[in-house]
């Protein structure tokens, strides 16, 4: 007997509990901290915003003309992008007279959960080529 490609189209179910899948899927639709993990990781995941969440971890705080000379990009380019990250409580402001000064908001646990990530340095160890994945 042969290997088969395993696939997304391949799957032959023996048996089935109906009512677990339906517990499942209940739950899955009913938890509302999934909704805001989205959120959070969607605002993240653009790859500027996540950068300047780095950024803002590694100095503490900068303000928007700080930020867009460390991206050379313009000054609302990163205000829009700070606005995305505001919105999600990722960053929080402080104003100093005519200057704001923004760092990343560790009241928000998912900010916290990027920071250790950060601080433990596994970012450097992500890579796209999945053959350094296997064993």
């Amino acid at each position: 007997m042969g290997s088969r490609e395993v696939n997304d189209r391949t799957c032959i179910r023996k048996q089935v509990d109906p009512r677990k899948l339906e517990h499942l899927r209940q739950e899955a639709y009913a938890n509302d901290h999934l909704v805001a993990l989205a959120a959070f990781m969607s605002a993240a995941s653009n790859e500027t915003r996540l950068r300047m969440l780095y950024v803002l971890w590694r100095a503490g705080e900068l303000c928007v003309c700080d930020l867009a000379d460390v991206f050379e990009i313009t000054q609302p380019a990163v205000s829009r992008h700070l606005k995305i990250l505001r919105e999600k409580a990722l960053v929080e402001a402080r104003r100093d007279a005519q200057t704001i000064y923004y760092r990343v908001c560790t009241d928000n646990p998912f900010a916290r959960l990027l920071v250790g990530f950060f601080e433990a340095r596994e970012a450097d160890r992500i890579t796209l080529n999945l053959k350094d994945l296997l064993p």
